[in-house]
């Protein structure tokens, strides 16, 4: 079973460097991701593999940088990110994971070249529409700087790192017109932005605006919440998958990597192991509605720029130059 966070928080405060301390049949997990939402997975390993997983669950920014404070002294064995983008800049506080067979099944463009980071997860920034929206929805990022979109838009703040991903992946498309409307991006607002995305969709059903960026899962957890609101809400909306103008779609992944001093190493490398097996792969499918990385997308809705994931890290600063 999980510990609880903030049990966790103290034991990893109080617990010495020594790695006598560290146990083999354990593994220490930062994650940026919500707690109820990779409990599934995580309880899966530990029946599988019969590891315990102590979690800790924080925000990228407060745990990366408690990672990068404690250094040999942390105990932090994975690092679970729910962006690729969010270990930007902090290839110094990992290690490389093992190689193993079932890499030949994740395509080269989703893992680090030096195996300091896999994705585990696909997914998109999508375009939302209500079945109130009345102005034609665009089909290419570049159709954004068309007079019509102009105030018709619900977005979070264009700086959160969801947005940020999506910019460096259309400047990875090296085309002007995939990003030229990323300068002027706030003409397209109908307010303020504020909240989280679950916020832009909400707002969309409820008339507010014409469109709404959002992770594209976020259409699915409105669909199968407990809360009658949150499915009435969802059957108000549509997905849509804007192309650049390749044809194909920005896609960010989820990545995990093993954290530099990691105590519990092997553990690590097996649970990176474990994230890419068949039985996790189906997980993150069915459980997260997120797409699997061992059966890229096919036949589907929206081809993924498999390219531009590689190639938006190194125009992340560019992409934060350039935002509104």
């Amino acid at each position: 079973m999980i510990k609880s966070k903030l049990y966790l928080l103290f034991l990893f405060s109080v617990l010495s460097a020594d790695f006598t301390f560290a146990n083999q049949s354990e593994i220490n997990i930062y994650s940026f991701r919500k707690q109820e939402l990779i409990a599934p997975l995580l309880n899966d390993f530990e029946q599988t593999t019969k590891i315990k997983v102590n979690l800790v669950n924080g925000k990228s920014q407060e745990l990366l940088r408690r990672l990068s404070n404690d250094g040999a002294q942390s105990l932090a064995d994975i690092v679970l990110s729910a962006d690729l983008a969010q270990l930007h800049n902090h290839r110094h506080l990992l290690q490389p994971f093992n190689d193993f067979a079932q890499l030949i099944n994740v395509p080269t463009q989703l893992r680090d070249t030096n195996n300091l980071w896999l994705s585990v997860s696909i997914r998109g920034r999508a375009l939302f529409t209500s079945d109130t929206t009345h102005v034609p929805t665009p089909i290419y990022y570049g159709d954004l700087q068309q007079p019509q979109y102009q105030e018709t838009f619900c977005v979070r703040d264009w700086q959160h790192s969801y947005n940020q991903t999506l910019f460096a992946g259309l400047l990875a498309s090296n085309n002007n017109q995939d990003s030229a409307w990323i300068q002027h991006a706030n003409k397209l607002l109908v307010k303020r932005p504020s909240g989280s995305d679950r916020d832009q969709l909400r707002s969309l059903a409820q008339g507010k605006c014409q469109f709404a960026f959002a992770n594209h899962y976020y259409l699915a957890m409105l669909q199968n919440s407990q809360n009658k609101r949150d499915r009435d809400m969802a059957s108000k909306l549509s997905i849509n998958w804007l192309k650049n103008q390749q044809g194909l779609t920005p896609i960010s992944t989820t990545t995990v990597a093993i954290a530099k001093y990691a105590p519990n190493a092997d553990n690590a490398n097996r649970f990176i192991e474990y994230l890419i097996s068949n039985s996790a792969q189906k997980m993150y499918a069915s459980l997260l509605a997120e797409y699997p990385v061992t059966s890229v997308i096919k036949n589907s809705e929206f081809k993924p720029a498999l390219e531009g994931v590689k190639r938006s890290i190194g125009l992340l600063d560019q992409a934060k130059a350039i935002s509104p």
